[in-house]
């Protein structure tokens, strides 16, 4: 067993959680409506992956994103931004400027033995346009660099007989 302050990966080498791999996305899910609010997220219809519209082009009245990053103790600093930029299969962005929240971070405030800190939010993307059916993605990034990618589908919804 290896000692309290290492972990165990895939092929039997440890990882020390003091080692700095920077900023990560621990959860990141679409949702009809996402909440951020006292370090959780309150979801209401999420983890879908297809969005089905009457027809094309498609308005979207109302989209949440819920995420959840881990930022180790040991890269904090005073603070980082998170990015969500929408993309067609193509990689071309879908809005006008990709939605940037900046976040403080404090490592005074967290305890000393602490090894990282969750930090959670929530997006709300209303009245988004899609103009053919097709894939499409929330790409999710941290101090610039992309670190996730929401995948879904954008499809006319199947007609009753």
């Amino acid at each position: 067993m290896p000692p309290r302050d290492q972990t165990p990966v895939g092929s039997g080498a440890v990882i020390s959680p003091m080692e700095n791999l920077g900023p990560s996305v621990d959860i990141a899910l679409l949702a009809d409506s996402v909440q951020a609010v006292g370090g959780k997220l309150f979801v209401l219809g999420g983890g879908w992956d297809t969005l089905f519209v009457p027809s094309f082009p498609a308005r979207h009245p109302s989209l949440g994103i819920g995420l959840r990053i881990r930022v180790p103790t040991s890269s904090m600093s005073e603070g980082m931004t998170i990015d969500v930029d929408l993309q067609d299969a193509d990689g071309n962005s879908l809005l006008p400027k990709p939605l940037r929240h900046p976040v403080r971070l404090n490592r005074d405030r967290q305890p000393e033995d602490a090894t990282d800190v969750g930090i959670v939010r929530a997006f709300t993307l209303n009245n988004l346009q899609f103009r053919e059916p097709g894939f499409y993605s929330f790409v999710i990034s941290l101090d610039d660099e992309p670190r996730s990618r929401l995948r879904f589908r954008v499809t006319e919804r199947p007609r009753r007989s």
